[in-house]
């Protein structure tokens, strides 16, 4: 059986867990083969799990629809995005002094980055570590490497979470499935949605989910800010349940009636019992609320508007609300377009190509990257190889076998030579035998001798034969002789 390299990545999110299979392919991309989710909103909140058996429970449905897929395989291990309300960045300087000038290498700048770890004061763990400035001799330099001097300062932006995050992710799969490793999903969807021009230039991307809205920066190719806003869609869709209708019900309203900018009809037009201007009310008051939100992190950043000239890039569910993306634009003065599928995704199930499945995409995406040759998150099914079945063939025992195992005599069933007379024995030991193991002549020799014998042998009884004969008839010619025929008696002699 052919070998084959499967990519499994995971996404624990407010509204929903989602898990995608894909496999490799030769030019560096990945063709996703499946994807499957199931709501989260009872167990995980604001991007975080709070009930682990309840999110243990609906992840190991999405694994094994996925493993139907790929039957009878197994997957053994995933590839996990994390983010949720608690991520941000943490920015630090990290510098060293030499005593003279030297080469900066590639070793340099990772003793820097480690000194990260150990030296940056958080709460929670970090989860990736981005140089983002670099100085040589208090320099601005874009590549160290290479280069000479007696300083080196590099500035660090690193992504940090609280523990519990991590902790339980892990609980929830319960080494069930091994974590092959954790993908920062902001991170990931910039490598994959924004172009190179636009990090290059500066652009915000905007992940408007069901709970958070996180806000990511990037400038000269790198991140600069990180924030994560405990705000998102759910909001809108609990405003709307004051009137008088149940979150389900909102949630359907609210795609298919709400829209982010007000509108000038002025219309009460009654949606499933609710006038439309009093769900307009309250759409455009939260919508308004949160784009304000959005806005104020550019400042937050410490980067001004014309340094974010790639614009702003929306992804999530949240952002497909109705003028959701022309409310940004008219608030931030910035352009806007919404993200895609990376260009060397390919999607088998077209009705996959929702922007609502983009961050999973792309933590697939970069967890494919990451991946050596060889390795995979499914197991080759073993091969089990069937027993041979040896048919039993029953050999009929013949009877000198049955009666070798028993203890009785056995039975005569074949003719048994007579013992050769004596003589026979002795003319066999009378044989003559000649040298050399040639017999041929000396039997002819035994049997001409033993011819004669025999010839001479009845001779000889013929002779004793005739002389008794010759005598019986002599005495009877006398008898005859001597008897009286007239008187029938012996004569008198």
């Amino acid at each position: 059986m052919e070998s084959k390299q499967y990519v499994v990545a995971l996404e624990i999110s407010s509204s929903k867990i989602v898990g995608v299979l894909g496999e490799p392919n030769a030019n560096g991309g990945v063709e996703i083969l499946d994807i499957e989710a199931e709501r989260s909103l009872n167990c995980v909140r604001w991007g975080c799990i709070q009930n682990v058996e309840e999110t243990k429970m609906r992840v190991n449905r999405v694994i094994s629809r996925l493993e139907e897929r790929i039957s009878p395989k197994k997957i053994t291990g995933v590839y996990v995005g994390i983010g949720g309300r608690s991520v941000h960045n943490h920015e630090m300087n990290v510098s060293t002094i030499y005593d003279e000038e030297r080469m900066i290498t590639e070793s340099v700048i990772e003793a820097l980055r480690d000194r990260y770890y150990s030296e940056a004061e958080v709460q929670g763990d970090i989860l990736e570590v981005v140089p983002c400035q670099y100085f040589v001799d208090n320099n601005e330099i874009a590549n160290p490497i290479g280069a000479y001097g007696t300083s080196i300062k590099v500035r660090f932006n690193g992504v940090v979470a609280k523990s519990t995050l991590k902790l339980n992710i892990n609980r929830a799969l319960d080494s069930q499935y091994a974590i092959k490793g954790y993908i920062v999903t902001p991170l990931a969807m910039a490598e994959h949605v924004l172009s190179n021009e636009e990090r290059q230039l500066g652009c915000m991307l905007v992940d408007f989910g069901a709970e958070t809205v996180t806000v990511s920066i990037f400038r000269k190719g790198v991140l600069q800010y990180l924030a994560t806003l405990p705000m998102g869609s759910q909001l809108i869709t609990r405003d709307l349940t004051n009137l008088n209708v149940l979150e389900d019900a909102a949630e359907e309203i609210k795609k298919t009636s709400g829209n982010a900018i007000a509108s000038d009809s002025g219309r009460g037009i009654l949606v499933d019992g609710v006038k439309s201007t009093d769900v307009q009310n309250y759409v455009v008051a939260r919508s308004e609320e949160i784009v304000a939100n959005i806005n104020e992190q550019i400042s937050y950043s410490g980067l001004s508007r014309d340094q974010i000239g790639g614009g702003i890039v929306l992804v999530g569910g949240g952002s497909q609300l109705n003028g959701f993306n022309r409310l940004v634009e008219d608030k931030t003065k910035l352009k806007v377009r919404f993200g895609s599928i990376p260009a060397n995704v390919m999607l088998h199930d077209r009705a996959a190509r929702g922007i609502e499945y983009l961050e999973v995409i792309s933590i697939l995406a970069q967890a494919t990257s990451m991946m050596k040759i060889g390795d995979s998150c499914v197991q080759e099914p073993v091969k089990v190889e069937e027993p041979i079945v040896e048919e039993k063939v029953v050999e009929e025992k013949n009877e000198t076998e049955e009666y070798a195992e028993t203890d009785v005599e056995k039975p005569l069933t074949m003719p048994q030579r007579k013992p050769k007379k004596q003589d026979d024995e002795d003319d066999e030991v009378r044989r003559p035998r000649r040298k050399g193991g040639d017999n041929t002549a000396a039997e002819d020799d035994y049997e001409e001798n033993d011819s004669k014998k025999r010839v001479s042998s009845f001779s000889s009884m013929f002779q004793n034969l005739k002389i008794k004969l010759t005598k019986v008839f002599e005495e009877s010619d006398d008898a005859y002789d001597n008897y009286d025929e007239e008187n029938k008696r012996p004569k008198n002699t």
